[in-house]
């Protein structure tokens, strides 16, 4: 709505000088509400990607990144405020399972952001993630018929220092996304102990 009404600056200045109105935007006043879109802007283009039916943790994980890097970018009191608000929400809502989906997306990506200092994005250890996955596996499958095999995972991770193009905000979150959605490849070797499997994974990466 916001972002309409400052399109229709020229109008609404016209409209508001016909009527013979006493109320009048000055410039600064419409170069704050061009400040207050531009500071909004990818929290909109984030809940439009989080909406989409194929939207999963990993998509989350990626678009709050985004968020928080266009907001340091900005370096205003308001993308301040903001960050701040977000980290504090993303650490109350954070679980061990977005540790565990990155995990096995990409075993890779794992390892990198387990060794970068981020408080907010914090990782699992193997240990942690090891257990809640047996505690997932016996929930769902009964070990009486659990009789699938695990593999060695093998790696096919694609090339990631791809060029960077002059992109609009929602072209680049988009490359971001489909970056962090890439997979490895799992085959499987047999294997009954959930304990022993996880943490023959672990150690396979």
């Amino acid at each position: 709505m916001t972002e309409k009404f400052h399109k229709l600056k020229v109008f609404i200045d016209k409209a508001l000088i016909n009527i013979g109105s006493d109320t009048k935007f000055s410039d600064l006043e419409w170069s704050k509400i061009k400040d207050l879109i531009d500071r909004l802007q990818p929290f909109k283009l984030a809940v439009e990607a989080l909406c989409r039916r194929d939207s999963t943790l990993l998509t989350a994980e990626t678009t709050l990144k985004f968020i928080l890097e266009k907001l340091l970018t900005q370096d205003t009191v308001l993308s301040a405020e903001l960050s701040e608000a977000l980290r504090v929400r993303i650490k109350e809502r954070r679980t061990v399972l977005t540790g565990i989906l990155i995990y096995l997306q990409n075993p890779k990506k794992y390892d990198d952001d387990t060794k970068r200092a981020d408080d907010t994005f914090t990782m699992p250890k193997k240990k942690v993630i090891r257990l809640e996955m047996k505690n997932i596996l016996e929930r769902v499958i009964q070990d009486d018929s659990f009789n699938e095999n695990v593999d060695n995972i093998v790696e096919n991770n694609l090339d990631s220092s791809s060029l960077k193009y002059d992109l609009t905000l929602q072209k680049e979150l988009q490359m971001q996304i489909q970056q962090d959605m890439k997979t490895y490849s799992i085959n499987t070797k047999k294997e009954k102990d959930f304990e022993k499997i996880l943490k023959k994974g672990n150690d396979c990466i």
